[in-house]
């Protein structure tokens, strides 16, 4: 059986601009210095070109029924740093050209690869410098880089990372990561020790606008200029002002502009709007992507056949980019449509032919179709591009299995598991070819293994034991392994039909390898068992109840206490029920039920005792105090059991204990450390006077990253002035929110959580 794994993240991550060339952040152990190599480059290379602090945010996202689809997640670096990053950034931007990079170190010499993408082609090349002048080597990557463009580059000399220019790398860094705020603190630290240099002074005054909603460059200004401000805007949140920004960029020459207003009405209910942004895309010359970013739009908006009239002009467009390309074809796996999605893909092969997602898609595509030849060859390209994936080794595997290559298909699932031990699709697969090569034992092994991992059993690994018995009907060692899986997810009536089948076979071929008079014996005894009726399950001895996960084990918990409640099931015959539905309730003197938890788990084969547990079992915060029932269930495979004791509940609600219950953990700023946890339970008055403390700690960092207060208890008030003044009310509020909001199972930091809830207005 294939495994599947096709991740689309549904994430509102943006774009920017179109220009004659947008230079991306190399990617480097030292993020400034990749940035602002980065920076010099695009600077060297003249006024018309955009930048890295606004070039991250270049690959506008694709509109989906129920998010955004970043098409980066599709590509093999993440980062936009290798040729196929190269080639999305201009092709979804809609640039003339685009240009990547990585920068290492080799001893005393950093070593800079480039990746420069134009609809003519691309070009790589590699530039060398030492650690002592980074200088010489951007300009010598300009200087490169302008040869392929055939135009002057400007010479900067030296860099100082270690004053203005470190600053500025460092900004740019931020700005690209998504962080405006952030970026300007850095610049205006380095500025309280020098005057800026005139490059990082413009970037902190327009960082500066955007964030304090002032104008910023208007019509006429360069399009660095644009595209950044658009992009601080969008990741500030000012949503509206953004898509202004953005539309602004449209109109001085950008089409991802027009694509980027699009998506942010859309993201707002404008729908008149965002339709005319991106008819406007669409209709800017040369911008391929722009159909297929309004078939996103028009799919996630009910006008599927205009979607797919958007995907057919794309594949009647004989010079389509490899990134229209890949965005039409995500638009018609959005779409469910498979011949259009296979069409494109197979133009995106050759479009970029060093890109596994089109292999990859394509083999599934040819695995629903039932065309294991067409998979088979999909994902032999795939893995000459990427022999270290366990994924396309193990659908490799099940392909050659279908064309009947037994021995390569097992050599495949071997390779598979030699990368990832875990895989189970690929033990399922390498047990079905032993078992059908007449190899039983080996086989029941690699199933035995299989379900360490997956316990549940596979449901196809079961329907391709079916298929072998069928296809295979001179191995008689199928039925057997099938009845394993059977029984192992407690289909016992087909567990015993499949013994008795073997049985039968290995009785009438006495001659096979497979056919052992002990293993007939077993298998009708095991028939015989799974016929017969089901000894009783029980709960033994009384339940235990724990706050939380990590907290105490309590005789007597309060209102509000998140519990976790562990019994014992046992048999008296085999083997438990290999899944088991449990259920905790906490009932009043009436019966009334007050608080229920349930769960599903899986009991180890074999296992006749199995300690489980129910959470969170979360009593209300007004519970009275007094004395209650609880009744624990477990059941499964028609099987019960129920055992039912006194509980006594006294105190009060108390909101450090019930985060605890949670596994709530709040995170100091500097240190990153869990600031309370159960050892601090019977003192919450002093956890939250040590929270004061961690704000008023974190004030002055507060005041110059915070704006003021807009509304709520806090208006007026800047975010110093917010950590110095909260009170023990004020946390407790804070707290009492956090549960109110649901949070559970989960870690962050203290003052960050605190912040974002003051400038909500503490609700």
């Amino acid at each position: 059986m294939p495994r599947v794994l096709l991740t689309l993240f549904l994430t509102f991550a943006g774009a920017v601009a179109a220009a004659p060339l947008i230079v991306h952040p190399f990617q480097a152990n030292d993020a400034a210095l990749g940035a602002v190599l980065a920076d010099r480059v695009a600077h060297g290379l003249g006024p018309d070109v955009i930048g890295p602090a606004a070039s991250p945010a270049l690959v506008v996202p694709l509109v989906a029924p129920e998010g955004f689809i970043n098409p980066i997640v599709l590509i093999d670096d993440p980062a936009l740093a290798g040729r196929n990053g190269a080639w999305l950034l201009r092709g979804v931007s809609g640039a003339e050209a685009a240009l990547s990079g990585t920068l290492r170190a080799e001893g005393d010499d950093l070593v800079l690869r480039l990746w420069l993408d134009r609809r003519e082609g691309q070009r790589s090349g590699v530039v060398r410098g030492t650690r002592e002048d980074p200088g010489a080597l951007a300009d010598r990557a300009a200087v490169l880089v302008g040869r392929w463009l055939q135009r002057p580059v400007e010479v900067q000399g030296p860099l100082d990372m270690a004053g203005s220019d470190g600053a500025l790398g460092r900004a740019v860094g931020l700005v690209a990561a998504g962080l405006p705020s952030d970026a300007l603190a850095a610049l205006e630290q380095a500025a309280e020790e020098a005057p800026l240099p005139p490059r990082a002074a413009a970037l902190a005054t327009l960082l500066r606008d955007a964030i304090e909603g002032r104008d910023g460059p208007g019509e006429g200004s360069d399009l660095d200029r644009l595209a950044t401000y658009a992009v601080a805007l969008l990741n500030i949140g000012d949503l509206v002002a953004a898509g202004e920004a953005f539309d602004l960029l449209g109109v001085a020459g950008s089409p991802v502009g027009y694509a980027w207003a699009g998506t942010i009405a859309h993201n707002q209910g404008e729908t008149a709007t965002a339709q005319a942004a991106f008819d406007r895309a669409v209709a800017q010359p040369g911008y391929d992507a722009g159909p297929a970013l309004r078939a996103a739009y028009r799919q996630a908006t009910d006008a599927a056949d205009l979607a797919g009239a958007d995907r057919d002009a794309l594949l009647a467009d004989e010079g389509a980019s490899a990134a229209g390309l890949l965005l039409g074809a995500v638009t018609a796996n959005l779409a469910d449509d498979p011949v259009q999605e296979d069409a494109l893909l197979a133009r995106l092969e050759r479009a970029a032919p060093f890109l596994t997602y089109a292999f990859e898609r394509r083999s599934f595509l040819a695995f629903d179709r039932d065309d294991a030849l067409g998979a088979a060859q999909a994902l032999a390209v795939a893995l000459e591009l990427d022999d270290e994936s366990d994924l396309y080794w193990t659908n490799y595997g099940w392909a050659l299995y279908l064309l009947g290559f037994l021995e390569r298909s097992e050599a495949a699932s071997l390779r598979a598991l030699a990368l990832d031990p875990s895989q189970f699709i690929a033990r399922y697969n390498l047990g079905l070819v032993e078992v059908v090569s007449d190899r039983l034992d080996d086989a029941l092994a690699t199933y035995r293994e299989a379900l360490r991992y997956d316990p549940r059993v596979e449901p196809e690994a079961v329907v391709d034991l079916v298929e072998a018995e069928r296809r295979f009907p001179e191995a008689l060692g199928v039925p057997y392994a099938l009845a394993i899986l059977e029984e192992a997810r407690g289909e016992r009536s087909a567990a015993a039909d499949a013994f008795e089948r073997y049985a039968a076979a290995a009785t009438a071929n006495p001659d096979h390898p497979a056919a052992l008079p002990a293993r007939v014996r077993e298998a009708t005894e095991r028939a015989a068992a799974l016929r017969a009726p089901l000894p009783p399950i029980a709960i033994s001895g009384a339940a235990s109840l724990q706050l939380g996960r990590r907290g105490p084990t309590l005789d007597t918990p309060r209102p509000g206490d998140p519990l976790v409640v562990r019994f014992e099931v046992t048999t008296e015959g085999d083997a438990l029920p290999r899944l088991l539905l449990l259920r905790a309730e906490l009932e009043a003197d009436d019966g009334t039920v007050v608080a229920s938890a349930e769960r599903e788990v899986d009991v180890p084969a074999g296992a006749i005792g199995f300690v489980v547990e129910v959470a969170r079992l979360e009593l209300p915060q007004d519970l009275p105090a007094g004395r209650y029932g609880l009744v624990v269930r477990a059941e499964g495979e028609g099987l019960q059991a129920e055992a039912a004791q006194a509980v006594e509940v006294a105190g009060e609600a108390e909101p450090v204990r019930r985060l605890v219950g949670r596994d709530v953990s709040l995170l100091a700023l500097e240190t990153e450390q869990v600031l309370f946890g159960p050892r601090d339970l019977p003192q919450p008055n002093v956890v939250v006077a040590m929270l004061l403390r961690e704000l008023r700690g974190a004030a002055p960092i507060a005041e110059e990253v915070l704006p003021v207060v807009e509304d709520g208890r806090f208006e007026g008030l800047s975010g110093g002035e917010v950590f110095d003044g909260s009170s023990e009310d004020d946390v407790l509020d804070f707290l009492r929110y956090l549960l109110a909001e649901g949070a559970a199972d989960t870690a962050f930091t203290f003052v960050d959580g605190y912040a974002e809830w003051v400038l909500q207005g503490a609700p």
